[in-house]
């Protein structure tokens, strides 16, 4: 483990123990076996640190949820890795609910929004791969049933500090999900989609996805997306260029997402 990992791992216990305000920088330093002159070294302040630690716990999540794909097609599944997933940063998310508010730090905040959009999107993906064409409609409703029970269950958890058989939660949720979408035949959405996607929006998205991630391959990424686009360009948003472009692009998982809203859009003719 590198010197900034460790620091990272320590300030995160210190935190746990004894709150964001009340840990010193000279705790953190003195408990990592650094100076405080060390601590610098990595670290502006210890704000930046929790900002890092943000990032770094908000992508082990995010990467956590690429379980599921064309191939596996298991809702309940799914389940089960993304609690798993929050449960094994237990120490994070109790920081997070004790020492920020919601809405009281704009920098803090705006990451938490960015983990839950993000999320949402991959909500929205696991639905239509799972349940196919007919969950269309219904695809807000349907995440917003699946991420309420998610957090109040978590909740639930962190706060009464219990413990529950993951595997037999998530099949649990998954039954009642399915009971719910089974009977959606002689329903109307109760909400609906804000923003209809779109080739403009969804490759405007990955665009950005893969320059923020500052991938090492980022480059020929690019160059796939705009083989894709000229196929689109073409009228040929699912010709065997861009099935294989699709493909390609795939094998990189931290924009599995942004890919897979694409590949739906290229199905469909950008309908």
């Amino acid at each position: 483990m590198d010197t900034k990992q460790h620091i990272m791992n320590t300030a995160l216990i210190l935190f746990s123990d004894h709150g964001f305000n009340e840990t010193s920088v000279q705790q953190i330093a003195q408990k990592a076996g650094i100076s405080k002159g060390g601590f610098y070294n990595y670290f502006s302040s210890k704000r930046e640190l929790m900002l890092e630690m943000i990032d770094e716990h908000h992508s082990k999540i995010i990467n956590s949820t690429h379980q599921i794909d064309e191939t596996n097609r298991n809702l309940a599944a799914y389940i089960q890795h993304e609690m798993t997933a929050w449960m094994e940063h237990q120490p994070f998310i109790h920081v997070m609910l004790n020492e920020f508010q919601p809405k009281k730090d704009p920098q803090i905040n705006k990451k938490m929004d960015e983990l839950h959009v993000t999320l949402t999107q991959k909500h929205k993906e696991i639905f239509y791969l799972c349940y196919g064409e007919k969950i269309k409609p219904f695809l807000t409703d349907m995440v917003v049933i699946l991420e309420g029970m998610l957090k109040e269950y978590l909740l639930y958890m962190f706060i009464q500090q219990t413990q529950f058989d993951v595997q037999q939660l998530s099949n649990w949720i998954c039954h009642h999900i399915d009971s719910i979408v089974n009977n959606l035949h002689d329903m109307d959405p109760f909400l609906h989609e804000t923003q209809n996607e779109t080739f403009e929006i969804v490759l405007k998205d990955l665009k950005a996805a893969i320059k923020q991630k500052k991938l090492p391959n980022r480059d020929k990424l690019l160059e796939v997306v705009k083989k894709i686009e000229q196929e689109i360009d073409n009228h040929s948003p699912y010709s065997i260029t861009a099935e294989v472009s699709l493909h390609y692009l795939k094998g990189e998982e931290t924009i599995h997402t942004d890919v897979l809203r694409l590949e739906r859009l290229c199905k469909q003719g950008g309908n």
